[in-house]
């Protein structure tokens, strides 16, 4: 990497930042002599950090950066500056704070979309008693073994990986690789996945062998966390943008940034690029389900994955609820609970999300990303734009 001195004040500002808000840096792989000089300095004032940020946006026209790239790190760096001001204490609504951060509007809950939510997962999850009693059955006998996790995620993985290299030909670098880790999360806040990425064309994927660890959703998150979703992503972006433009910026993932809501919607797409929901089902009982003599008939089990696709717009509206109707836990627990199709276990994991100075927003980028790609698009992308958003820097006003 040839950094300029810009490029290095870039960096230097975003790592300088993370030691105010642990985690604001999802994964860096940049120049390691940058990481080490923050690592032992003393932590910078937020002043100077503002300081440094206003600089940066004023000497940018003077780069010599082509105009999109030029606006892809203005957005960039506006959103680190508006994470400095809210450190200062700088009063900013939540909803400016998400435009500036995010680069897109944060829309008004559609409540009415979930209107027949309910009866809908009724209608998928037939059976006696209540459907909040049928649903905790259904986890109960869908849970995979602990003994098993790593095996099956493996496979999901295999599979996942073999069907991306058939659709995006040349797409995936020969060094590519995942190390699949099992890790029991006493974390504050809980994931069933997540994707670290380390750079050198590696990710580290961690699994939570003991958290909605479910049959079901396996070749969904291989596709999110995998492939085509985060680590084909980040991969292609650094051999184009890293390795091939000398582009410093995509050496680094902010989650406070545009760029997030573009990586949840691709990954939350990516199974249903490679796979039909029938073709999902069908692979996910031969191939990773336990015991297939227990579970429901195909036709059943693709209705469930059809009406599951609403999940995110109903942690969508509870967390709009939380930051922007000011809804207390109390009200918070009462409306999740009302629909009888999420554990109480998850309705308190969000409130610690929700509660998180980095991952409070994260319920909004899944549903706003995919909408923006399938917007743009199509429902699912062709294969070919799709691999457009794989491999070039896109920021949510683009596909606006």
């Amino acid at each position: 990497m040839n950094l300029s001195e810009f490029g290095i004040e870039f960096l230097l500002l975003a790592l300088r930042i993370d030691k105010h808000i642990k985690g604001y840096v999802d994964f860096y792989f940049g120049p390691e002599k940058l990481r080490k000089i923050v690592d032992n300095e003393p932590i910078t004032s937020p002043k100077k950090l503002l300081l440094t940020s206003k600089t940066l946006l004023k000497q940018l026209g003077s780069q010599g950066y082509n105009k999109e790239r030029e606006r892809y790190l203005e957005k960039l760096l506006i959103a680190m500056r508006t994470s400095i001001e809210l450190l200062i204490g700088i009063e900013i609504s939540i909803k400016e704070q998400f435009l500036r951060q995010y680069d897109v509007v944060l829309q008004p809950v559609k409540e009415s979309e979930l209107d027949n939510l309910k009866e809908e997962f009724n209608a998928a999850y037939g059976g006696l008693g209540s459907l909040e009693k049928r649903m905790n059955d259904l986890r109960v006998r869908r849970t995979i073994p602990e003994g098993k996790v790593f095996e099956l995620f493996k496979k999901a993985l295999n599979i996942t990986r073999e069907r991306t290299k058939e659709l995006f030909v040349n797409l995936l670098p020969q060094k590519e690789r995942i190390v699949l880790e099992l890790v029991k999360n006493n974390n504050e806040v809980k994931w069933a996945y997540y994707n670290w990425y380390l750079g050198n064309l590696r990710s580290r994927i961690e699994v939570d062998p003991n958290y909605n660890m479910y049959w079901t959703g396996l070749l969904a998150a291989a596709a999110h966390e995998g492939y085509p979703g985060h680590h084909t992503e980040f991969i292609a972006k650094e051999q184009r943008l890293y390795r091939e433009l000398n582009q410093f910026e995509h050496s680094i993932l902010l989650l406070h940034s545009p760029k997030l809501i573009l990586s949840e919607g691709i990954a939350d797409l990516a199974v249903k690029m490679l796979f039909s929901n029938r073709e999902a089902v069908e692979i996910g009982l031969r191939e990773l389900c336990p015991d297939s003599t227990k579970e429901a008939s195909l036709d059943i089990i693709m209705a469930q994955n059809k009406v599951k696709g609403k999940i995110t717009l109903f942690w969508y509206n509870f967390v709009y609820h939380a930051l922007i109707d000011k809804y207390n836990d109390e009200e918070l627990m009462r409306y999740g609970t009302n629909f009888e199709i999420v554990s109480k276990e998850n309705i308190k994991n969000q409130f610690k999300k929700i509660s998180n100075q980095v991952y409070s927003k994260n319920a909004f980028m899944y549903n706003l990303g995919s909408n923006l790609i399938k917007h743009k698009y199509g429902e699912p992308p062709s294969v070919k734009d799709f691999r457009y958003l794989l491999v070039n820097p896109i920021l949510p006003s683009d596909l606006i």
